[in-house]
């Protein structure tokens, strides 16, 4: 089925939602073949919802487990058992992780004047918008997200429309205060890069991951659009189209450094400071920063009940001669092993 096709069908379930399908003054829902339309979209668009492990929720709060400690192997000769002597007796350690959901909604009115001259076009700009704005959400909420509600010692910092519009208040961008993200939970020794980046920063930040950068299939390189044009001009960047006919790219992938999946984004700010945190007092912040991650260690949590999942209400309101879509989403977000992430700050935006 065509675009154009799809857009109409959206087109025509408005128009019959404006026709009557909700009361005076009532509310009801798109169908949720809408709803659907603009979550593979968002789907397709958020790297990371392939590159991470999800878990279903059938319900608000779930705790996921972890480990916090091996087993133990020892030494067994032929004389422990010939004697009967049984091997030193080891446990897992375990801990748990909470994932809960929170929701992003969102409050679009809209005059029926817009539908009645021009709802073909406005109808199709509205559903890749909405997508578009959820997948980049998602993204930065992931990343970005921290629950500090002094705004100021956010990693976001203060919003200022001035000087750090990827800040954080009461009003904007609050959603990312729902969860700690990649990088306020990263704890592996960060690299300070301090000015241009190079490949030596990121073997450094391979070395200081551990055992968990003993297999390179299992690492992310998630970079910020500025670094990512930067390493699509190194020859050690093996492009998508180097890794041949039995490889598994995922949506979004650039290429592997070192047998690392290299990923870009726009939602890692370009205005940072040198330690990776935005700050509305500084105006000349030139600095950004790129995560090495376990892709293993964050989760995200899915609701099982479709319509938390992602819908898209719809409110008519006659006496102002418009129309509310109300989009919204339930998305859990945990890091299971913060030790498997590290952060490489002070990288020169360019």
């Amino acid at each position: 089925m065509s675009e154009s096709i799809d857009f109409t069908e959206l087109t025509e379930r408005v128009k019959a939602a404006l026709a009557g399908a909700a009361s005076a003054t009532g509310a009801t829902m798109l169908p949720t073949e809408t709803a659907e339309e603009i979550i593979g979209i968002v789907y397709e668009r958020n790297f990371m919802r392939s590159l991470f492990p999800a878990m279903p929720m059938n319900r608000r709060i779930m705790k996921v487990p972890k480990l916090s400690g091996s087993v133990t192997f020892h030494q067994f000769t032929l004389s422990d058992a010939e004697s009967g002597t049984a091997a030193t007796e080891s446990r897992h350690a375990t801990s748990e992780v909470e994932l809960e959901l929170k929701t992003m909604m969102a409050n679009i009115p809209i005059g029926n004047y817009l539908v009645a001259y021009g709802v073909e076009g406005l109808m199709s700009v509205l559903r890749d918008d909405i997508a578009s704005r959820l997948a980049f959400n998602e993204q930065s909420l992931f990343l970005n997200s921290d629950t500090e509600t002094t705004y100021a010692s956010n990693i976001n910092g203060a919003y200022d429309a001035t000087n750090n519009v990827a800040g954080v208040s009461a009003s904007v961008n609050d959603y990312l205060l729902n969860f700690d993200g990649l990088r306020k939970l990263a704890s592996a020794d960060a690299v300070s890069v301090s000015g241009t980046f190079a490949l030596s920063h990121l073997r450094e930040a391979i070395s200081n991951l551990g055992v968990y950068a003993d297999n390179r299939e299992d690492l992310a390189l998630i970079v910020p659009r500025n670094l990512e044009v930067q390493l699509l001009g190194l020859t050690e960047l093996q492009t998508v189209d180097k890794y041949g006919p039995a490889a598994t790219i995922l949506s979004g992938e650039l290429g592997r450094i070192y047998g690392i999946r290299v990923f870009g984004t726009g939602a890692i700010p370009t205005d940072l400071t040198y330690t990776g945190v935005g700050d509305a007092t500084q105006g000349t912040d030139v600095q950004t920063l790129a995560v090495l991650t376990h892709i293993r260690s964050p989760i995200i949590g899915n609701p099982t009940v479709a319509e938390r999942r992602f819908s898209i209400g719809f409110h008519d309101e006659p006496t102002k001669d418009r129309f509310v879509l109300i989009p919204r989403q339930d998305v859990a977000f945990a890091v299971r092993y913060p030790e498997a992430t590290c952060l490489l700050t002070g990288i020169d935006t360019i």
